[in-house]
């Protein structure tokens, strides 16, 4: 969990098969909670950081 008390966000480290089950799942949890529908988002991983120069 992060974001400060701004609303926070979530980050889910999930297999590429499993993206649409595991938002399904988070939408339907937030739902019934009585919260309103969350924006989910996806983000592709990279190389990560290395020295320059």
């Amino acid at each position: 969990m992060t974001g400060g008390g701004f609303g926070g966000s979530a980050i889910a480290l999930t297999p590429l098969d499993r993206l649409d089950a595991v938002a399904d799942a988070v939408r339907r949890a937030f739902v019934h909670a009585g919260h309103r529908d969350p924006e989910v988002r996806t983000a592709a991983p990279s190389a990560g950081a290395s020295r320059v120069g």
